[in-house]
């Protein structure tokens, strides 16, 4: 095997370890932050098409209530991505569909309290309604429109995942 196959087994075999412990309080595939579940799309949707597919896995795309879960998922999106980070967008909750620069979260109509925008963004024209986590900016918030097909993060409680951290 070359180099560079071995490079990618080792990648693989990292982002098992990270991914597929057997000591998370979290379904498999699934990581635990806080009191909350992630799951980080391997496959692109759009911003309705990855909701909908959240919603079906028993979560919603990922909201970002602080500066700790922000770094917690440009952390774990970086070890995910170690050498193409740069042209990964992964979608969350957050659209300003309903009123133009109003930023809510989809699944709860609350408006954005945390918010940490790429240099530039949102931009705000008026068929970007939708929220991403941007790669090229180290993977801080930017908006895009919704149609298009990025990465997704779904978010799901520990409470509602149905396992139990004791017992």
């Amino acid at each position: 095997m070359d180099l560079l196959g071995r490079k990618a087994l080792l990648i693989i075999a990292v982002s098992c370890v990270s991914l597929c412990t057997g000591d998370s309080p979290c379904r498999a595939g699934w990581l635990a932050f806080g009191e909350n579940c992630y799951y980080f799309s391997h496959n692109l949707l759009s911003w309705p098409q990855a909701a909908e597919t959240c919603e079906a896995l028993h979560s919603t795309l990922a909201t970002v209530l602080s500066a700790q879960e922000h770094s917690f998922l440009k952390t774990t999106l970086m070890k995910i991505h170690p050498n193409d980070a740069n042209t990964r967008i992964y979608w969350l909750d957050g659209t300003d569909l309903e009123v133009e620069h109003d930023w809510r979260w989809a699944s709860s109509g609350e408006r954005l309290g945390y918010q940490k925008w790429s240099p530039g963004e949102p931009t705000n024209t008026g068929n970007e309604n939708c929220l991403l986590l941007w790669g090229h900016a180290g993977f801080d918030m930017g908006d895009n429109p919704c149609g298009a097909s990025w990465n997704y993060i779904c978010k799901t409680s520990l409470e509602e995942t149905g396992e139990s951290l004791i017992g």
